[in-house]
């Protein structure tokens, strides 16, 4: 009976885990959660971009609305403007028309930015589009 004790005793202490083992799982542990971790900070960076851009679109289309060209008065030139409210504060445009070709085909070159600087990154979306503007014979 003696020489059972002696041998419970002994798997007794080898049940636990070693310091080495408790340690090398921590240490796999905090890598998985470091690469977690940068993995979702990541995704929400491209989140971010891309609502920066979504609102660049939303924002072209309203340049359009609220800054018509017409046929008749268009004009060589550039036009800036920046957009009120908290949500586009920080967004301005610029439009630039030129003409292609000889000044009597009235075929212009019509280019819309929208930029934006947000946290020391900037970034724009463009628009570029041709109007062919004839005169109108009267």
């Amino acid at each position: 009976m003696n020489k059972v004790r002696h041998t419970s005793a002994r798997h007794r202490s080898r049940a636990g885990l070693t310091l080495i083992e408790v340690m090398l799982t921590m240490v796999i542990l905090s890598i998985g959660g470091i690469v977690l971790i940068s993995s979702v900070s990541q995704c929400l960076a491209v989140v971010r971009a891309a609502r920066l851009y979504n609102h660049a679109h939303t924002l072209l289309a309203r340049i359009e609305l609220e800054h018509p060209l017409f046929d008749e008065d268009i004009q060589v030139g550039t036009e800036r403007g920046r957009f009120s409210g908290a949500e586009y504060g920080n967004f301005e445009w610029m439009r630039v028309t030129e003409v292609v070709g000889d000044e009597e085909d009235r075929l212009f070159e019509v280019r819309t930015r929208v930029s934006w600087a947000r946290r020391g990154q900037t970034g724009f979306e463009e628009v570029t589009y041709y109007r062919y503007a004839p005169e109108e014979d009267g």
